[in-house]
């Protein structure tokens, strides 16, 4: 009889204590419900004003679901990347070396000595010139010429104009023969960081990455960040690939630095494999991270009680026309963003569809709540093992 009082005051005792005694993974559903100062559900909008609020909570349903997938992805970049110019040769630069062949149309003139005979392609190639920071060359009879920002043909012309009065129908032909002006940096994570000139023809910044030997670590978790002068911009690897307009061309002295930045997500509760995961791609959906978590417990997880944790921007939930205007921080603040909990139940059928559309985004929390059977079970469990321990330490007075 002593025993069966002893069990009841302890079950009164649990009870009283409710389920804080318990062991759990997370909070309980029915406490987030609870606690949040207002809660959108697909089919009542309760709107509670608070001078503070902690989160708000929101059912994943289909306009939600459709209005967040169509939203590009927020990238963490600079605005204002550069755009390409016209396609032009490349300029003559300072460490260049320059070769220069002149033509005349017979013997006898300025290059073309007399006895060299009659013959079609008389000519004369000068020692090549590399052009110092002074950005001039010398050519017989035509004196110094400035190079410097110059195309090749360009160089060429004025040469041919210099010497149109002494030598016999010139022409001037000019060539780069050592390309060691316009350099540019490629560093961080490739396969071969470097530092090669530009040719004439110039490269974009793709090329100028596959020749460094492209990333070391996969698109989607790549940034390229170009430094031109004093300004820099950064941009997702991929999306150069994607958008033809962002993989612009190279300039004298660019420096491109590629880096790694791996977007990840953090599960917890009763799924298969709790802690961070990586984004095993550039955009996922909220199924795709639940399989990437090993899924849901079979014999833990309520399927009804799926959460996920954000800051979200407020003119997001303003354009489905949700009432989140009425929650403020201070009397006279809005914040940009606002805790948000959205709320996925896999039980409805079309949860799963909902599922597949609905984007993770970088370090979002998603949890998986228990059953609340399990929370029984563990109760019983509890009161199994406290039961068994007290009748075992009893026996071993006794003895």
């Amino acid at each position: 009889m002593t025993r069966v009082i002893q069990s009841i005051c302890f079950i009164g005792l649990l009870a009283l204590g409710g389920c804080a005694v318990l062991p759990a993974s997370g909070p309980f559903s029915f406490t987030m419900d609870d606690g949040a100062d207002i809660k959108i559900t697909k089919s009542v909008q309760d709107k509670i004003l608070t001078s503070r609020f902690r989160y708000a909570m929101v059912d994943i349903a289909r306009p939600v679901t459709d209005y967040l997938a169509g939203l590009e992805k927020d990238y963490t970049i600079e605005t204002g990347w550069p755009k390409s110019g016209p396609d032009r040769i490349m300029a003559v630069s300072v460490g260049d070396t320059l070769s220069v062949t002149i033509y005349e149309s017979q013997t006898g003139g300025l290059f073309i000595p007399s006895e060299a005979g009659v013959r079609p392609g008389n000519y004369v190639s000068l020692p090549g010139q590399t052009v110092d920071k002074t950005g001039v060359i010398t050519v017989p009879y035509a004196g110094e010429v400035n190079v410097l920002g110059r195309t090749p043909d360009d160089i060429g012309r004025e040469i041919t104009e210099k010497l149109g009065r002494r030598a016999i129908e010139p022409q001037v032909v000019v060539s780069v023969t050592n390309r060691s002006g316009a350099e540019v940096s490629i560093i961080g994570d490739v396969g071969n960081p470097t530092r090669y000139s530009l040719s004439l023809n110039g490269e974009r910044i793709l090329d100028a990455i596959a020749r460094a030997g492209g990333p070391s670590y996969p698109g989607y978790e790549s940034y390229v960040t170009l430094q031109r002068g004093k300004k820099k911009w950064t941009i997702p690897f991929d999306l150069l690939v994607l958008d033809p307009d962002k993989n612009i061309r190279m300039e004298q002295d660019d420096t491109v630095y590629v880096y790694r930045e791996a977007e990840m997500f953090q599960m917890f509760g009763a799924s298969g494999f709790n802690g961070a995961h990586s984004f095993p791609k550039r955009n996922v959906t909220l199924a795709e991270a639940l399989g990437e978590a090993g899924g849901l417990s079979d014999a833990q997880a309520d399927p009804a009680e799926i959460y996920l944790y954000r800051e979200e921007l407020r003119a997001r939930l303003t354009a489905l026309e949700l009432p989140v205007t009425v929650l403020r921080d201070k009397e006279d603040s809005l914040p940009e963003t606002m805790p948000v909990i959205y709320r996925l139940n896999l039980r409805d059928p079309e949860g799963f569809f909902l599922a597949q559309k609905f984007p993770v985004r970088n370090m979002d929390i998603i949890y998986v709540a228990n059953a609340e059977s399990v929370e029984f079970t563990k109760f019983l469990d509890l009161l199994g093992n406290t039961s068994g321990t007290k009748i075992t330490t009893q026996d071993a007075a006794q003895q």
